[in-house]
């Protein structure tokens, strides 16, 4: 079936709406990137959630960045919820968009879809829930395997030619300097390599590396390679800091929760390396062009690797064959969101030393 495509010389406003998570948003922001540079007379606005919208703040392909709260989440069967809707989706109204696309698929993102009273309602390619009822799908093409490329077929579908993958992630003069500050603090001049390591759980689902295994690495880049490591993360990740932390012979410095996300960001861009698993971090550092050593476990690095470093992913997914293979060849209503035998034989059977070694080769080829 052929999808109908608006003339865009026409369209006046368009609606992207990307909420959550940190990650997920990173891998979006070409799309406005891609619009933006095709449709320079078109107004984009984005719709997120309050954690992930600094990714999103800044950005100069946008003419608004509307934020919902995290209340909404806590009380979200709430009256005091519908009544926000309800005022949202007047807001909305009044904006007379053109296009929404729903690049989240999920029932709370193709609801607000539907309340901006857009004409035409897009998604990507794998709409769940109750997206599928209320907006068209834009099916990916076949060469477009990393998540970024799929949601910027969206782009394409509407007409753009991109011809060069995009993030525009702006990080303000201030937080680069807080985090310089913050670098100096723990004894990291301006210029001085320095690893970073982020051993959050990515939000949880059984995707966080062994906090022991984290400890060792850092020992090893400590006193093998000579560069300094710093621990990155938020609050919720101070008890597997701690471990790190007694655990390391050369301790990293902590600064879990001592930063915001723009400061990650800031913090990351000066970085030699980042260390991490599938979680926001390691995809904001790629946007970056930082690169990524990044630890998986039971996600595809095929489609969620940071863009552009596949060659950096270290996994061992063999290892629960036949059971990874079913989970990522399913279709998306029918994947678990959890492994099916935890902890993931996969993602223990990465070891220290081939994360340290590829720690050792990414950093070589930077110097």
């Amino acid at each position: 079936m052929t999808l109908d495509r608006p003339d865009m010389a026409r369209v006046r406003r368009v609606l992207i709406v990307k909420l959550s998570a940190i990650g997920d948003v990173v891998h979006a922001l070409p799309v406005s990137a891609a619009i933006g540079e095709a449709f320079p007379h078109i107004e984009l606005t984005w719709l997120v959630e309050e954690r992930a919208a600094p990714m999103v703040l800044g950005n100069p392909y946008l003419k608004e960045v509307i934020v919902l709260p995290m209340e909404w989440r806590r009380r979200r069967f709430h009256m005091a919820t519908a009544t926000d809707f309800l005022r949202l989706a007047r807001r909305l109204r009044a904006k007379k968009f053109d296009i929404s696309l729903d690049l989240q698929g999920l029932s709370k993102s193709a609801l607000l879809a539907v309340a901006s009273g857009a004409r035409w309602r897009y998604c990507s390619d794998w709409p769940r829930e109750i997206a599928p009822l209320v907006e068209r799908r834009i099916p990916r093409r076949p060469e477009s395997l990393h998540i970024v490329d799929q949601l910027l077929d969206v782009a394409r579908f509407l007409g753009a030619d991109v011809k060069k993958v995009s993030f525009p992630l702006a990080i303000p003069p201030e937080d680069y300097a807080a985090a310089r500050q913050i670098l100096a603090s723990a004894g990291i001049e301006k210029d001085r390599p320095f690893a970073a390591l982020n051993p959050s759980d990515g939000g949880g689902g059984h995707k966080g590396w062994d906090p022991v295994k984290y400890a060792r690495l850092a020992t090893l880049i400590r006193k093998d390679m000579g560069l300094p490591v710093v621990l990155i993360g938020g609050p919720e990740d101070r008890d597997v800091a701690r471990i790190i932390l007694s655990e390391a012979e050369y301790a990293p410095a902590d600064l879990i929760g001592k930063t915001n996300l723009k400061q990650v960001a800031a913090l990351l861009q000066c970085a030699s390396v980042h260390v991490a698993g599938d979680t926001g971090t390691a995809h904001i550092a790629a946007a970056l062009g930082t690169p990524v050593v990044c630890i998986f476990g039971r996600t595809d690095p095929v489609r969620l690797a940071p863009y552009g470093q596949s060659h950096n992913a270290i996994h061992h997914r063999e290892r629960c064959s036949p059971i990874c293979r079913r989970y990522h060849d399913t279709a998306p209503l029918n994947r678990p969101q959890k492994c099916l035998d935890p902890p993931p034989r996969c993602l223990d059977a990465v070891s220290v030393e081939e994360v340290f070694e590829a720690v050792r080769r990414v950093v070589s080829e930077r110097l």
